[in-house]
């Protein structure tokens, strides 16, 4: 009404009211109203942002190679941004220029400025494997650039994603890489194989020397052998020794034993023979008949029957034939007996 209007600003926008060239108000999420025939309104987005990217660059070895990231940022100083682009809006709240569109560009630009830089001064390889140095050198290099300082804008964040050459570079580095692989490969082989013979050479002369070992061990076991069964035919010799001579002792010994046994039997057949004629002596002055009778004394009465009847065998009453019963020997015998009881 009378061109009074009201503006709300949203907690991502920065809001800034301008008359005659001066900020009358401003802020983040602010609202007011304002004079529109005499007032202008700049609304600055405050929130980040995030600008993929993908370039083709060339390194110092003329090789094309492709860069896909990601860079994240957002205004920090609305009113530098607002000096280098026009942010203007009108009561509707559209832009009334591209200037917002081209601070993207802007960015992006930079960005594929540092990269080229550093890309031309790396050979394809290099460029290849150097992601995270790039990422550190964008980092610290888009904060002292004059084209993002001037607009007021802050990198929060800077990623590379990719860093990939052409696809017939790729296919020969593949086939670099794969033959370099092959023939590392092949000395892995070939270093196995001559580590397999050494080792196969390092058992075969452990072995070699654990079975000379163990010769030596069983030539010490025989020696050991052969000298103890030398010390046990001395020690046997020695015992042998001893027991013949103590059997020889013994056989001594024994010698004079027999020789003293003798000596006494020889000494008792004397005295027997002595005895023995003395005895003959004093039998050889006695009277044969008188020994006779002498010895007829205590004989039973069939011995001295036996006698009787070898006395008529004999001299010159020598009788021719002698019958006897058995009934004349009984009575004798009974003779005899009564006659001596």
């Amino acid at each position: 009404m009378f061109g009074l209007k009201y503006i709300k600003a949203d907690p991502s926008t920065h809001l800034m009211l301008f008359k005659k060239g001066n900020v009358i108000q401003e802020g983040v999420g602010v609202s007011f109203f304002y004079y529109a025939p005499s007032s202008s309104l700049v609304a600055i987005p405050s929130n980040s942002k995030e600008l993929p990217f993908v370039f083709r660059l060339q390194t110092a070895d003329f090789q094309e190679l492709s860069l896909q990231g990601q860079i994240t940022y957002r205004i920090e100083k609305p009113r530098e941004a607002a000096k280098m682009l026009n942010f203007t809006i009108e009561p509707t709240g559209q832009y009334v220029s591209d200037d917002p569109k081209k601070l993207d560009e802007r960015v992006q630009r930079a960005v594929q400025v540092l990269l080229r830089n550093h890309i031309e001064s790396m050979t394809l390889k290099n460029a290849l494997t150097c992601a995270r140095q790039l990422t550190l050198d964008l980092k610290q290099g888009l904060g002292s650039i004059d084209a993002i300082t001037s607009l007021g804008v802050g990198i929060t964040d800077v990623s590379l994603t990719a860093i990939k050459p052409t696809p017939e570079t790729g296919k020969a580095l593949e086939a670099e890489i794969r033959e370099s692989l092959l023939k590392e490969a092949d000395s892995a082989i070939y270093a196995r194989r001559l580590a397999s013979i050494e080792q196969e050479k390092s058992v075969k002369e452990s072995e070699l020397e654990t079975e000379k070992a163990i010769q030596k061990k069983q030539q010490d076991l025989e020696t050991s052998k052969l000298e103890a069964a030398r010390l046990r035919k001395q020690q046997q010799f020695k015992i042998n020794q001893e027991t013949i001579q103590a059997q020889i002792e013994d056989e001594k010994q024994l010698e004079q034993l027999v020789t003293i046994n003798a000596a006494n039997e020889r000494a008792r057949g004397d005295v027997q023979a002595y005895k023995i004629q003395v005895q003959m002596q004093a039998y050889q002055n006695i009277d044969i008949e008188k020994l006779k009778v002498m010895s007829m004394s205590g004989m039973k009465p069939e011995q001295l029957i036996a006698q009787a009847i070898e006395n008529l065998t004999q001299g010159d009453n020598k009788i021719g034939n002698l019958n006897l019963s058995p009934d004349l020997l009984l009575a004798l015998t009974n003779r005899q007996d009564g006659s001596r009881g």
